[in-house]
């Protein structure tokens, strides 16, 4: 007899190399089956017990030219029921119509049946019943004899998948694409979004040679008159005999959702490999060296689509996946499943091979690549101007090397990748000048009224001129924005609809930011000390960040090791956005939350407590559901308010930019009040008077 075995569409050329493994010749038939010419039923019993790439086994029996109107009738026609079917065993028929072919599948099934010999019992479900399938097309109509019946993938460890979980046969075809199935590969495996364990639990299976159909007891074949029952028991026990018992491997499974672990642990044990799989809940970037001992392969299905929604942020997790990796498993196959090309193209790793397939109605792509450490890039600095610069610019160009010169050994020894080069020093000049990796944020204070506007547009002209020739910087790398005293509703307008989002380094961490659309780049530079501090101090507690802007403090109580966070802002654009950051350092927001709401409503409705909170308000604030908000004013009120949610034992750090401030009596009187200004202004803005106020307060002892 000949043979039709399927797959996942795309995925032909693996099963076909996987046949040939068990010792069973295929040719590809199209992308989603191999077909075997004058088989045998002992091989197709083989296929069922023992491929893991495989969904069905079919036998093809009738294949006749005509009509869709007529194709179900032709078929039961040519079909001979006694060869097949064991007494009053029911049979499941199962009809599908090629696309653009019209038509009813449960009429065809109803109509193919009443044109049998006898009368049969038609069965919905294919469990216990003989299983046929027709295919109708325009011109030609197929039937076969479905040996599965329950697609193969569907091994029986799992009882529940979870969100989005990944189908049995499609792990087994990610670990082939890893080369985990070779002998000689070496067996240490890590998923870093295991979910409900899909991937780690065939991992499992393979290196113990546990044959995929063994735990199964359902088989449509099982049904049929060609299946000799006690040659399949033989060949069950057969496989079972050649499980090996505590294989040496290393596998682990790390997910963010215990309830998925749970799920994957029960599956492991269903599965009977829950000894040698490792699960934990932790996120990908808390991930350390010590979970990569050796050499081995990464394979793993990354939130997207169903558990990721926005592209950004899908973005944003596979380029800490690519990093992550180059730094902790440098040099191991990375094998990745995605639905988007250019996603998996932020990867950033060498690519070794792609394979297009159709999972239901989805088009993804299995993307092996080899992870590589990528060394720190440092950022421009000052030197010796590239060109000759007009003698009107010279004094600003001079007083950058010099600030360059200052701040050289402190960038270099930090791998400090954004700092400020220039803030106001010269009265003519009144420019900052921020260096973000390779590009360059050029703000101008804008000017009173009383200066001469072409006087005005001539310095800034000689300004960018300076920042390009002591840089190094073409003019494609430096940006030009006009800072001016915000009022009202203008507060944070965007400058530019477009989005131009870049990536810049701060300690462990790493920063989506914006020098084209927004006022602010997303990155306020001033604070980079306090936002360091709390990676040392934020070890399993709970962070509060109040006014959390784009949630670059979250960032690094999250890879410090916090417990969890809630970052309240009430704009959406930046929630979205460090959310972006978050996935940027491989954080999810299942322990992380983003919350949109007026801070002050927030902290009214709040029941949470935390244990270390940050408060950086603005100057003053306007939102829709309450009065303006003034610091100096209110923010005794805000203080308050946030002291009921804070542990005992626990700090607030408060902060504003507003050069007046002072820290109200009641604040000082009521709570322990340290004085941290000093301290958190960084060597690149120590130029200017403080940037910023900072305290940090907490309850007075009793």
């Amino acid at each position: 007899m000949d043979l039709i075995v399927t797959c996942i569409p795309g995925l032909s050329g693996l099963l076909a190399e996987e046949l040939a493994d068990i010792g069973i010749s295929a040719a590809p038939a199209g992308t989603a089956a191999v077909s075997l010419v004058d088989a045998t039923t002992q091989q197709a019993l083989e296929i069922s017990l023992w491929s893991r790439l495989a969904e069905r086994v079919l036998v093809p029996l009738a294949s006749v030219a005509t009509t869709p109107d007529v194709a179900a009738e032709r078929l039961a026609q040519s079909f001979d029921l006694d060869a097949h079917l064991l007494g009053d065993t029911p049979l499941n028929v199962h009809v599908d119509h090629e696309t653009g072919v019209r038509g009813d599948p449960r009429i065809s099934s109803a109509v193919f049946c009443r044109n049998l010999p006898r009368r049969v019992v038609l069965q919905r479900e294919p469990e216990g019943a003989l299983c046929l399938r027709l295919l109708i097309a325009a011109e030609r109509a197929v039937l076969s004899l479905d040996l599965s019946g329950v697609p193969l993938s569907r091994r029986g460890y799992r009882l529940h998948g979870g969100a989005a979980p990944l189908r049995e046969s499609l792990a087994a075809a990610m670990l082939r694409v890893a080369g985990w199935h070779k002998a000689d590969s070496a067996k240490v495996l890590v998923d870093p979004f295991c979910g409900s364990g899909t991937v780690p639990i065939e991992a499992a299976q393979m290196v113990a040679n546990i044959a995929p159909g063994l735990l199964r007891e359902q088989f449509a074949f099982l049904q049929w008159r060609g299946c000799d029952p006690q040659a399949w028991q033989a060949m069950r026990a057969d496989a079972r005999a050649q499980v090996r018992a505590n294989p040496e491997a290393t596998i682990k499974g790390f997910d963010a959702d215990e309830q998925a672990l749970r799920l994957a642990r029960a599956n492991a044990e269903r599965a009977g490999v829950a000894n040698a799989i490792h699960f934990e809940r932790r996120e990908l970037g808390l991930l350390a060296t010590r979970d990569f001992p050796e050499k081995g392969c990464v394979v793993t299905n990354p939130p997207w689509g169903e558990r990721l929604e926005d592209r950004p942020r899908a973005e944003a997790l596979h380029q800490a996946l690519g990093r992550r990796m180059g730094q902790l498993a440098r040099g191991w196959p990375l094998v990745v499943l995605g639905s988007e090309v250019e996603v998996l193209d932020k990867l950033g790793a060498e690519p070794l091979s792609q394979w297009k397939l159709r999972n239901g109605a989805l088009t993804n792509y299995i993307r092996a690549v080899r992870t590589q450490l990528r060394a720190p890039v440092l950022p421009l600095q000052a030197g010796e101007a590239a060109f000759t610069l007009p003698e009107q610019a010279q004094a600003f160009a001079n007083r950058l090397r010099k600030n360059g010169r200052q701040l050289r050994k402190w960038i270099e020894q930090e791998q400090i990748q954004a700092y400020r080069l220039y803030d106001r020093d010269l009265p003519e000049f009144n420019f900052s000048v921020d260096v973000y990796g390779s590009q360059v944020c050029v703000q101008e204070f804008a000017p009173p009224k009383t200066i001469d506007e072409k006087l005005a547009e001539q310095r800034r002209v000689w300004a960018v001129s300076a920042v390009r020739a002591v840089l190094g910087a073409h003019r494609e790398q430096v940006f030009l924005r006009t800072r001016a005293q915000q009022k009202g509703k203008h507060q944070y307008q965007k400058m530019d609809a477009r989005k131009d989002m870049r990536v810049v380094r701060e300690g462990n961490a790493w920063f989506l930011v914006n020098l084209t659309a927004y006022l602010d780049t997303g990155l306020f530079l001033d604070h980079r000390p306090l936002r360091n501090h709390f990676e040392t101090v934020c070890a399993g507690k709970r962070f509060l960040n109040l006014f959390g802007y784009t949630g670059a403090a979250t960032v690094h109580a999250a890879v410090g090791g916090a417990r969890s966070s809630v970052t309240v802002d009430a704009s959406r654009t930046y929630l979205d956005w460090a959310g972006e950051n978050l996935a940027l350092n491989g954080f999810s927001t299942r322990h992380h939350r983003l919350e949109r709401a007026d801070t002050m409503d927030w902290l009214k409705e709040c029941r949470e407590q935390f244990d270390v909170v940050f408060c950086d308000p603005p100057t003053f604030s306007n939102s829709k559901s309450r009065d303006d908000f003034v610091v100096q004013r209110d923010h005794a009120e805000l203080v308050r308010a946030i002291m009921k949610r804070l542990e005992p034992g626990g700090v607030l750090y408060f902060s504003n930019n507003f050069r007046k401030f002072e820290l109200d009596a009641f604040v000082r009187k009521w709570y322990q009040v340290e004085d941290l200004t000093r301290w958190s202004t960084p060597p690149d803005f120590n130029r200017q008077p403080g940037p910023h106020h900072l305290f940090a307060i907490r309850h007075a002892e009793e």
